[in-house]
């Protein structure tokens, strides 16, 4: 199981709710690269509410928004 470090690439805001860029989040997944599909999506969104009590809506994220790096 490989670990990916999730970051915003720019400020997203959303009804007053924002994703500032620099923004991290962990994600694992059974696999060598990180596919960006609904698992995933909804794995992000979790560790972000975790970590910054931001729940941010679904449409507003996508991966041309993100950098993803395997650590």
């Amino acid at each position: 199981m490989a670990l990916f470090k999730v970051t915003t690439k720019k400020l997203l805001v959303s009804n007053g709710k924002r994703l500032e860029a620099g923004m991290t989040a962990e994600v694992s997944y059974n696999a060598s690269t990180l596919p960006w599909c609904t698992a995933t999506k909804a794995e992000f969104k979790r560790q972000l509410k975790m970590k910054y009590n931001v729940d941010f809506p679904d449409g507003y994220i996508n991966g041309n928004s993100l950098s993803v790096e395997k650590l």
